[in-house]
């Protein structure tokens, strides 16, 4: 599914490719002990770190991959193996910038998502940048932000936020692999999606 004419960046280089991995790599090993599906709504939100004092969700995002991994590696899990797949989980994509707030997908997924359709952020893996193109309707075209995080939904909490995802109208979150862009082209090219 391609969104409207959007350009996301792919992981073009090793360097973005080796980061990616291993943030990934982290997100898995945190989220396959912290996750408790009988607890959905509370038990991967262990890592927030001070959001509020932000100026963008790349920002974001990064403070939460920092913060796992200083978790990670005071509790001895360091120098983790990369992963070559997914460890039977999927990847989300959650547009913020589309999103309605409308509850729906908290209810239906049993608080996996919050009530602003915000995954738990300790799944949260990387933040794409994206350009939405869309032309005007007295002619020309224009260009705006949609970027999209990248979450890490383990196994057991697939079936929940697949049932937070069909009743979310707007469509801000979706699985990664049903979209159409140069970042999901990457992780098809370097093995993580198929």
């Amino acid at each position: 599914m391609m969104r409207d004419n959007e350009m996301a960046a792919g992981l073009n280089h090793i360097h973005d490719q080796r980061i990616f991995t291993a943030h990934l790599t982290e997100t898995i090993s945190w989220c396959r002990d912290a996750g408790l599906p009988s607890q959905p709504r509370t038990s991967l939100r262990t890592c927030e770190s001070a959001l509020d004092d932000l100026t963008s969700q790349s920002h974001q995002v990064f403070r939460v991959c920092l913060e796992r991994s200083r978790r990670l590696w005071a509790s001895g899990k360091r120098n983790l193996s990369p992963v070559t797949d997914l460890r039977g989980g999927r990847l989300l994509a959650y547009f913020p910038d589309d999103n309605l707030f409308d509850g729906a997908a908290e209810t239906e997924s049993q608080g996996f998502f919050d009530v602003d359709n915000i995954p738990p952020y300790d799944t949260w893996v990387w933040m794409v940048r994206n350009v939405r193109t869309f032309a005007y309707a007295e002619g020309g075209r224009g260009e705006m932000n949609a970027d999209y995080l990248v979450a890490w939904v383990p196994p057991n909490f697939v079936q929940l936020a697949s049932a937070g995802i069909a009743v979310n109208p707007e469509a801000c979150i979706l699985w990664l692999d049903t979209l159409d862009d140069g970042f999901v082209e990457s992780l098809r090219r370097i093995g993580l999606l198929s």
